[in-house]
């Protein structure tokens, strides 16, 4: 954590302490829409030019247009690529290229209240339904979803997705993946100043709006249920999401691989030529050695 905080972030934690002292619940609901409104990222629109050589389209979630790009054959069997929290469909650009050389079709797609994906507020279950609505939407008449490479949280909605039946998954790469949602929120909460109780109403009123538990959202302990065939990719040097919970991951997947690299930290890791050609090895002949 940054010893000294932005003024725009004391702002919101003054706000939301002064919330909590005269209303609580007004302070619970602004921390549900803080823990749901994604970080402003780039310009979506300059950021989406990096996929111009893409065929442009869209599915509709909850009312919501959420891009997307594909390259490659319509009958060729697909592969995702999702992004996590933050992120952006480009983001996951320099895997299309090793994919379509091994005879895949890409599908890559801003998450929801992403890039140029429409909503203000999202979570995991959203990128869970999300991915399953673009599996469904594309493979219906093409070439079916047989594999997804995620990145953070996006790499734990893939997982969701699989248990709860909404894709159908032959493998699953699963980099830098985050397992520990309610450690996440203790230090969401202690950088925004909140009190346990005002944490736990927090969760509450998240659990409610999705109408799951977060219990249910915590990867390790759905990792032993999961068929898919799983290679997991975190580096030691992950700071946002440290390693031990990608290691827990693959310790709880039944023959999921581990692949440890060291310096490339939560964002480089997607631009390494090693971790690249690993992804799409695994995926096409169950390749990469665990390390």
């Amino acid at each position: 954590m940054p010893i000294a905080l932005h003024l725009p972030q004391i702002s919101t934690n003054v706000r939301l302490i002064a919330s909590r002292l005269l209303a609580a619940e007004l302070a619970g609901a602004w921390a549900e829409r803080l823990f749901l409104t994604p970080p402003k990222g780039g310009d979506g629109a300059a950021s989406a030019l990096d996929l111009i050589d893409a065929r442009g389209g869209y599915v509709v979630h909850k009312g919501r247009h959420i891009m997307t790009w594909r390259w490659g054959a319509a009958d060729a069997p697909a592969v995702l690529l999702a992004h996590g929290w933050g992120g952006r469909a480009a983001q996951m650009r320099a895997f299309v290229f090793p994919l379509l050389a091994a005879g895949y079709r890409v599908i890559a797609y801003d998450q929801p209240a992403h890039g140029l994906s429409e909503g203000r507020l999202t979570g995991l279950p959203d990128f869970a339904d999300v991915l399953g609505e673009i599996a469904a939407h594309y493979g219906a008449h093409h070439g079916q979803v047989r594999a997804v490479i995620g990145h953070s949280l996006g790499a734990t909605a893939a997982a969701m997705a699989h248990a709860w039946n909404r894709i159908e998954l032959g493998k699953i790469v699963l980099i830098s993946p985050p397992s520990d949602l309610v450690g996440y929120s203790r230090r969401f909460a202690r950088w925004h100043w909140m009190p346990e109780a005002l944490r736990r109403a927090m969760q509450g009123a998240i659990e409610e709006r999705y109408g799951v538990r977060w219990e249910e959202l915590e990867l390790a302990r759905i990792a032993p249920r999961l068929a898919a065939k799983a290679l997991v990719i975190h580096d030691r040097d992950d700071r946002m999401i440290p390693w031990k919970q990608g290691n827990a991951v693959a310790q709880h997947w039944e023959g999921a691989k581990l692949m440890t690299t060291q310096g490339l930290g939560h964002g480089r890791i997607l631009r390494d030529e090693a971790v690249i050609a690993a992804a799409a090895d695994f995926i096409r002949d169950g390749g990469a050695e665990a390390s």
